[in-house]
């Protein structure tokens, strides 16, 4: 598909605003909006594949879970810099973003991770199916 466009700007605005809210909401800790960003059926899986086997929190599979997770169980950062979206064309429906995420954590220490987003269209807009992570090498400030 190299080279076919098939989202118009307001997609990619759209789905950009998606990914961006997502940070938002985890800094608010805003649970009843994940409706506003995840599919129903969303799954999140933040493990390392690189390791054998993969460790880390994954997969977890449904909004409702999602919430859950991320509100009872989870430790977040309280601040969320996404930065330099890539999209990828699947389909009309369907794109891949990767994002760069900082996210300061306790101990002076900076993560530096990779977000890999399905995003597709919904009757609601366009909303994230599935969102992995790759996980860079923390870095003292």
């Amino acid at each position: 598909m190299e080279g076919l466009r098939l989202r118009t700007a307001e997609d990619t605005l759209e789905i950009q605003a998606v990914v961006v809210r997502y940070g938002f909401l985890i800094d608010d800790r805003d649970w009843a909006s994940f409706d506003q960003v995840f599919t129903e059926d969303a799954v999140v899986d933040f493990r390392n594949h690189a390791a054998d086997p993969p460790t880390g929190v994954g997969p977890i599979a449904g909004r409702d879970e999602i919430v859950r997770q991320f509100r009872d169980v989870l430790k977040h950062p309280y601040q969320h810099m996404l930065v330099s979206h890539v999209i990828d064309d699947v389909s009309a429906d369907e794109v891949i973003v990767r994002s760069k995420a900082l996210l300061p954590l306790p101990g002076d220490r900076i993560a530096d991770i990779e977000y890999r987003d399905c995003v597709v269209r919904t009757p609601q807009g366009w909303r994230i199916k599935s969102k992995g992570i790759k996980n860079h090498h923390p870095v003292a400030t």
